[in-house]
């Protein structure tokens, strides 16, 4: 199934993944797909860099990024942990993108999102009116989506893409929640869960601007996702800004 919309996807990857060992895809690799899908560009983050080591993690998107610039874009990851590594990683790297691109991932850096190490970014963010994308989980401890209404309350010029949004059906009521008390947050739809009629129930319950597409390349299989938006009953207005539009109007390339 391809796209009749070019896709601008907020949700990928780069490298291998302990979850998924056979999955080694490399730039080239991917692109393969984009193009079966119409996929224009893919915004990546470095599996490496989610895992344990943001330096060499975002480096390899710095390479990859810069062979293939219409194709990817970049997220800058960052740890809370190592003091004063994760500003240092994003000055480093502040020729991705403008405005940043940013990737929190909590779970495995064991450490919570509205913890004291993570401030200093979150100021950062919303200085530079930064994209920040996040994995989330149903009422996780690190991540769990309620979580972050008060944190986009508080910087409210930051960008705040919920990854995966909660992932479970409870997990996406607690986006709808938050959603509608931090109006610059936002529903990744990215998952390895697949609701019956939740892009219907996304697009009611907080509008089709605040919902966007992510596949999880090379992870999950991105016709999947893809299928859910173009088989939704939904209007195909709706449709270009969860595939397109909306991911544009945060990155401003539109």
């Amino acid at each position: 199934m391809k796209s009749p919309i070019p896709i601008f996807d907020c949700h990928g990857h780069l490298g291998s993944h302990p979850d998924f060992p056979a999955l080694k895809y490399s730039a080239e690799e991917m692109i393969e797909v984009m193009d079966l899908l119409n996929i224009e560009a893919l915004a990546i983050t470095s599996t490496l860099a989610c895992y344990s080591d943001c330096p060499r993690g975002n480096a390899e998107v710095a390479a990859v990024v810069k062979r293939y610039p219409q194709r990817f874009r970049g997220y800058v990851t960052v740890n809370p942990n190592p003091e004063g590594e994760a500003l240092r990683e994003l000055e480093r790297w502040n020729y991705f993108h403008q405005p940043p691109l940013i990737k929190f991932h909590p779970d495995l850096h064991k450490y919570p999102v509205n913890g004291p190490k993570y401030r200093p970014v979150w100021d950062y963010a919303n200085q530079t009116r930064a994209v920040v994308l996040v994995h989330t989980w149903d009422s996780d401890p690190n991540c769990g989506p309620l979580m972050f209404a008060p944190i986009g309350r508080e910087f409210p010029h930051a960008r705040i893409l919920l990854g995966h949004s909660g992932v479970t059906m409870r997990g996406y009521e607690q986006s709808f929640e938050t959603a509608k008390a931090a109006p610059n947050t936002y529903l990744d739809i990215t998952g390895s869960q697949s609701h019956r009629t939740i892009i219907e129930t996304a697009v009611a319950r907080v509008g089709a601007e605040r919902v966007l597409f992510g596949s999880d390349l090379p992870y999950l299989e991105a016709a999947m996702s893809l299928g859910r938006v173009l088989s939704a009953r939904i209007s195909d207005a709706d449709k270009e800004q969860i595939l397109r539009k909306n991911f544009l109007r945060l990155i401003e390339e539109d």
